[in-house]
C-alpha cells in the first residue's frame, strides 16, 4: 500500500514536472518566434533605409509633376551606364491590397492626340479593376463593387486588341470574368478552370484570349461568345502566364509554368512545337515582341529567346550584376511599344530596364527602386506629346508607380 502510494505520488511529480517544461518551452518558442519576427522586421527596414539613403544621395528634385492624387517623389536609380533615362512622376495609391496586375491601354492611331497618356488599368487582391487616368490623376471607373458583380481577389488584367470595350481579368476564384470597361458592366464570367487563374492574353487580330491556372491548363477562349476552343494541358505543374506570339506566328501560344519550362503551343492542333528550358525555378513572366520571346522566373534569371529558331538569345542573371541583390526574383517581363526596351518586375521591390538591342548583351538602362514589396507587374506606354516611353509598376505594397522617359 505505502508502496503504491509511493508510486503515485512519484507519477504525479514527475506528471508536474513535465508539465512545468511543456510551458516552458512553450513560453521560449514563443519568444524564439517573436525575436525572430523582429529580426526580420530590423532587416526589412534596415533595407529600406538604405535603399532610401541612396536615393536621397542621388535624388533630384521633379519640379514639373503636378500635386494630385499621389506622393511627388524626385527620380532615382541606376543603370550600367551611369545614366537613368526615367524618372518618378507619381506614386498612385488607389488600392487597398497588393496590386498584382497592371495594363495600359494603347488608343487606336489617331485617337490618343487628344490626351496626353493612355490610360490603364489595375487589378488587385482587394478584388476591384480600376480604371486610372494618368493625365487627370484620379480613378475614372471601378469594377466589382456591386453586389452582383463581385469578385475574388484577382491575379492579372488585360485589354482586348480587337475590342476596344473590353477587358479581361482573372481570379483565384477560379473564374475569368469580362468586362465592357467603358460602360462599367460585367459582360460575362467564364468557369472552365479547376484552380486559381493566374494569367491572361489576347490576340492581336481574333476574337480570341488565352487563360493560365493553378490547374495545369491554358485554356482558348471564343471570349466574345463565351466558350471554350482548346484547352492546352502538357503542363506538369501550375502555369502562371500565357501570351500569343503575334501575326508572325499567330497560332503559337507561348506559356510559363512552374515546372521551370516554356512551352509553344500550336493553337490548331495542341501540339508542344518548342520546349524551352532553361530557368531553374518557377517561370513566373511571359512576353513576346516581333522575333523575341521573353521569361522572367524565381531563379532570378531574364531569358530572351529568338522566336525564328526558338533558341536561347541572351540569358541576364539579374542576381549578379553590378548593385545586383543576391535573393532577387524576376516576375513579369514586358517589352516596350518599339520592342527595343525590356522591363522586368522583381520581387526585390525595384524594376530593372533593359536595351535588349545593345549588343554583345542586352544593357541595363535603369534600376527603378522605391516599392517597399514585390513588384509583380509592369506596363509600358507611350507620351504622344513627346513620343516618350512612360512605364507603370505594380507592387505588393499596394501602390503603383509612374515613370516616364526624359
Amino acid at each position: 500500500m505505502e508502496f503504491d502510494q509511493a508510486c503515485k505520488k512519484l507519477q504525479d511529480s514527475v506528471g508536474s514536472h513535465l508539465a512545468d517544461l511543456q510551458r516552458q518551452h512553450k513560453q521560449l518558442a514563443g519568444k524564439c518566434e517573436q525575436q525572430t519576427r523582429e529580426i526580420q522586421n530590423l532587416q526589412s527596414e534596415n533595407r529600406r533605409l538604405k535603399e532610401e539613403n541612396a536615393r536621397l544621395q542621388v535624388a533630384q528634385p521633379n519640379t514639373d509633376a503636378r500635386e494630385g492624387a499621389g506622393t511627388i517623389e524626385p527620380a532615382y536609380g541606376s543603370s550600367t551606364s551611369g545614366e537613368d533615362p526615367f524618372r518618378l512622376e507619381r506614386v498612385i495609391q488607389i488600392h487597398d491590397a497588393p496590386v498584382h496586375s497592371v495594363t495600359m491601354r494603347i488608343p487606336e492611331s489617331g485617337h490618343q492626340n487628344q490626351h496626353e497618356h493612355p490610360e490603364i488599368a489595375t487589378a488587385s487582391w482587394d478584388a476591384t479593376v480600376k480604371l486610372y487616368n494618368l493625365a487627370s490623376e484620379e480613378v475614372v471607373k471601378v469594377l466589382g463593387t456591386q453586389e452582383d458583380s463581385k469578385m475574388g481577389g484577382l491575379y492579372s488584367v488585360a485589354f482586348a486588341k480587337t475590342a476596344p470595350n473590353i477587358l479581361g481579368c482573372t481570379s483565384c476564384d477560379k473564374t475569368v470574368y469580362l468586362w465592357d470597361h467603358k460602360e462599367g458592366t460585367m459582360k460575362t464570367k467564364l468557369v472552365g478552370h479547376q484552380d486559381e487563374v493566374n494569367g491572361i492574353d489576347f490576340h492581336s487580330s481574333q476574337q480570341v484570349m488565352c487563360t493560365a491556372s493553378d490547374d495545369c491548363k491554358v485554356i482558348i477562349w471564343d471570349f466574345q461568345e463565351g466558350i471554350t476552343l482548346r484547352t492546352l494541358d502538357k503542363h506538369t505543374k501550375a502555369v502562371y502566364g500565357a501570351c500569343f506570339l503575334g501575326q508572325e506566328n499567330q497560332y503559337f501560344v507561348g506559356t510559363c509554368c512552374f515546372d521551370q519550362k516554356t512551352r509553344i503551343f500550336d493553337m490548331r492542333d495542341k501540339q508542344v512545337v518548342a520546349l524551352l528550358q532553361t530557368h531553374t525555378d518557377d517561370v513566373i513572366g511571359i512576353d513576346y515582341t516581333k522575333d523575341k520571346l521573353a521569361t522572367g522566373s524565381d531563379d532570378g534569371l531574364i531569358c530572351i529567346w529568338d522566336t525564328r529558331n526558338f533558341k536561347l538569345m541572351h540569358k541576364i542573371d539579374t542576381k549578379s550584376e553590378p548593385g545586383a541583390i543576391a535573393e532577387n526574383e524576376v516576375k513579369r517581363v514586358q517589352f516596350s511599344p518599339d520592342g527595343k526596351r525590356l522591363a522586368a518586375a522583381c520581387s526585390s521591390g525595384r524594376v530593372l530596364v533593359y536595351d535588349v538591342e545593345s549588343q554583345p548583351q542586352p544593357n541595363r538602362i535603369a534600376d527603378l527602386s522605391g516599392h517597399t514589396d514585390c513588384v509583380f507587374d509592369v506596363a509600358w506606354g507611350v507620351n504622344k506629346q513627346t513620343n516618350k516611353q512612360i512605364l507603370v509598376s505594380a507592387s505588393h505594397d499596394h501602390t503603383l508607380r509612374y515613370w516616364r522617359e526624359f
